[in-house]
């Protein structure tokens, strides 16, 4: 796990397209790898505490479908913290077809954002470092998001 002074690394996890996950296509269904992202991000946050800490799911921010995956196919996810605020995480997920291994095609890439909370649910300060490569187009981009949230639950 990361410690609360370096800069949280990624995680990556895999997953078999099962019938279950199919939609009437035949393909993935998004609600299903919306789950999938939705969970990755919430480990990909946690990890970047040595303990596990009161965190919440604020939004998604973005979620892209790029390509279908099938039954049969192996989508692995990487989520990755794409931003720190006071009491936010912000995390990208990307996710590939693992096969063939000459052309893995994207499958699905999304943003989401996370908050530190106490016992009442209100935001609280986790004293994590700020993502160093953060760009400012990045970093106005989650501020946003942020603002958003937090004075539509206040």
């Amino acid at each position: 796990m990361a410690s609360p002074d370096s800069q949280p690394t990624s995680i990556t996890t895999t997953h078999l397209v099962k019938g279950e996950d199919l939609n009437h296509h035949r393909t993935l269904y998004g609600g299903r790898c919306v789950e999938w992202c939705v969970h990755m991000a919430y480990v990909t946050a946690q990890n970047c505490f040595e303990k596990a800490r009161p965190l919440v799911f604020m939004s998604i921010r973005s979620l892209s479908m790029r390509s279908p995956a099938r039954l049969g196919d192996i989508v692995q996810l990487t989520g990755s913290v794409d931003y720190i605020g006071e009491s936010t995480i912000g995390v990208r997920v990307d996710g590939i077809k693992l096969q063939p291994k000459d052309d893995q095609k994207p499958v699905v890439t999304g943003t989401f954002l996370f908050c530190t909370v106490d016992e009442e649910g209100r935001a609280v300060p986790h004293g994590l470092p700020q993502v160093a490569n953060c760009s400012n187009g990045t970093r106005n981009r989650w501020k946003s998001a942020e603002q958003e949230y937090l004075s539509a639950s206040s």
